[in-house]
């Protein structure tokens, strides 16, 4: 069975920008996962347009172009109210975190599919008891 790893915002809008400082290390990532089942959801493919939106037209494109690859490329869950409302009721309960209410839709995303290993460099992962792409093997 192939494994499954979620896609982050973090590895979508580092391996689009040449200049960001974790470029090289999501060029890496894709190779080494390149095998892997990814998957992610339209809440992070909205956060990567959101962050590129004042990058200029070309970069913008770039983001586009990112996104509709992850409809062919990946499987892309669509977020309903159920999804919608978990999240914000996990939002709520980590008053203590910086999450996002992105971050807590990719958390129950990933529990719902008993996915451990997230394509990201994002903290918050490793504290909920996931397995960010830096401590994977």
């Amino acid at each position: 069975m192939t494994r499954r790893v979620f896609v982050d915002t973090w590895f979508f809008a580092a391996l689009l920008d040449a200049r960001d400082s974790h470029h090289r290390e999501a060029r890496a990532i894709e190779k080494r996962y390149s095998a892997y089942h990814l998957l992610t959801h339209d809440a992070v493919l909205t956060e990567l347009l959101s962050y590129f939106s004042e990058f200029g037209a070309q970069m913008r494109r770039a983001a586009v172009a990112i996104v509709r690859n992850a409809f062919t490329q990946m499987h892309v869950v669509h977020a309903d109210e159920a999804l919608f409302r978990r999240a914000v009721d996990l939002y709520e309960a980590r008053p203590d975190k910086g999450y996002s209410l992105a971050d807590c839709m990719s958390m129950l995303v990933m529990r719902d599919r008993g996915i451990t290993h997230i394509l990201t460099n994002d903290h918050h992962f490793r504290q909920e008891g996931f397995t960010v792409v830096s401590d994977a093997p």
